[in-house]
């Protein structure tokens, strides 16, 4: 069987509050709904994908009965990261365009790794082109595992 991010998660994803950075399409997020996340909120400052989650969200989530809450956010990731003190999450998906600055992701994890709105065993997940050296952006938490998926990486983070 071929390895997925659901895979490695298994169980964890049920009743967790998720929260789905840079969403895109919402595929994480939707995906983490699907299988029994109660709460997610999707993050992304193109109103284009704003609108595309919403579609998705719309049509995907419309006919399952036990579907968890979700919020859609047309915002800036940093500035959502910095303001967003009043949830818990249990799983955060970082899968930003592979030509981010790295400036911009390594803001974004220094204000993870302040623990402000991470539980001692919140998962962070980050998706990225695999050449990209990601070392600087993540200097701050721990890798917990790595995976390869084509020409993606995804590395498996905590803040301990």
């Amino acid at each position: 069987m071929k390895e997925s991010i659901f895979n490695v998660l298994g169980p964890r994803v049920i009743d967790a509050a998720v929260l789905d950075l840079f969403s895109g399409t919402g595929s994480l997020g939707l995906e983490a709904l699907s299988r029994g996340s109660s709460l997610v909120h999707f993050v992304d400052k193109d109103i284009q994908s704003i609108n595309l989650i919403r579609y998705n969200t719309e049509n995907l989530t419309g006919g399952v009965p036990d579907t968890g809450e979700y919020k859609i956010i047309n915002r800036d990731v940093l500035d959502y990261l910095e303001f967003c003190k009043d949830i818990k999450w249990d799983i955060i998906f970082f899968d930003p365009p592979y030509k981010i600055e790295e400036d911009i992701m390594r803001k974004a994890f220094d204000i993870v790794a302040e623990k402000m709105f991470t539980k001692e065993d919140t998962l962070i997940i980050y998706e990225f082109f695999f050449k990209r050296e990601v070392e600087e952006e993540i200097k701050n938490l721990k890798i917990v595992k790595e995976s390869f998926f084509g020409d993606k990486k995804v590395i498996y983070l905590n803040t301990r």
